[in-house]
């Protein structure tokens, strides 16, 4: 036999579970940082395209890239047992404003510099800064907010 509650009883216990939070300030943690590191990853390869001349440079460099996301994607699996609320949300937001910004701002303005006189390491790492901005704010915000 099932035992029965009284609506009091139901509230309470579902006012109980309610007030219980799953994510932990390490949980977000965790998304924050992944959501830094894909967005400063993603730019930082976007940027260094153009300073690249032969083909081993370029494979070299993505698969530099291409196993950098996987790590991160791994780690970030590993070390977060929940998803904070509305984390995956804002990491798509700033990953999508990272690119955003990378496909109309750095990439053309890099392409542009580089017809006069060759991308240099300190222009390339401007853009990428730029561009990881909005990934960075995602992360802030993912990590400082409160739920």
């Amino acid at each position: 036999m099932t035992p029965h509650f009284t609506p009091e009883q139901a509230r309470e216990q579902l006012a109980e579970v309610q007030a219980r939070r799953l994510d932990t300030s390490g949980d977000r943690a965790v998304h924050a940082w992944a959501t830094a590191a894909f967005g400063g990853i993603t730019a930082f390869y976007a940027a260094a395209q153009n300073m690249l001349s032969d083909w081993v440079s370029h494979t070299a460099l993505t698969l530099a890239f291409v196993t950098a996301w996987l790590a991160t994607g791994w780690w970030v699996e590993r070390a977060a047992r929940t998803v904070p609320r509305r984390a995956k949300a804002w990491s798509r937001l700033g990953l999508a404003g990272s690119l955003l910004l990378v496909l109309t701002v750095v990439l053309p303005w890099l392409n542009y510099s580089a017809q006069t006189a060759p991308n240099t390491w300190p222009m390339v790492a401007a853009g990428a800064a730029a561009a990881a901005a909005p990934a960075l704010l995602a992360a802030a915000v993912i990590r400082w907010r409160a739920q």
